[in-house]
């Protein structure tokens, strides 16, 4: 299979080949859909972390006597319940990276979306034109001449 490569001017630059194993798969929409759903979940921070009673700094001699007090029974000041203690169930700042798919099938998927991309023709091959394009404004005018 054959396609065009074009340079900053939308014009034509050649040709090259590409693979048929590649570019010529029926897509498959599950395995797209697994891929696109791992790239989400993969890319997300999950930063939020609160601090549990454990990493509170301050002492952890109780407040007052257990009996006697009349009052009910307390440990320390890092418990939940008093202000600037710890957090009960806050988030713990854990990366979830849920989904997991294998090397294989995210290979896979990658070929599902090319060949879909080619099914469509809207697979472009670009020159490397890094050097040449200094402004976004340029840019819009190669995206607009190709699409």
């Amino acid at each position: 299979m054959k396609l065009k490569i074009l340079n900053i001017d939308g014009n034509n630059n050649g040709d090259i080949e590409l693979s048929d194993k590649i570019f010529s798969l029926i897509p498959n929409k599950s395995v797209i859909q697994s891929l696109v759903d791992w790239q989400l979940n993969h890319f997300k921070p999950r930063t939020a972390k609160t601090k549990q009673r454990g990493e509170i700094k301050g002492s952890t001699s109780k407040i007052y006597a257990q009996k006697g007090t009349g009052g009910a029974r307390h440990s320390s000041r890092k418990a939940p319940i008093f202000v600037g203690g710890g957090i009960a169930h806050g988030p713990k700042g854990a990366i979830y990276k849920i989904k997991k798919i294998n090397k294989k099938v995210r290979k896979l998927g990658l070929f599902h979306v090319l060949s879909q991309k080619n099914k469509l023709k809207s697979l472009y091959v670009v020159e490397d034109f890094k050097n040449e394009i200094k402004k976004t404004k340029l840019f819009n005018k190669f995206l607009k001449k190709i699409i």
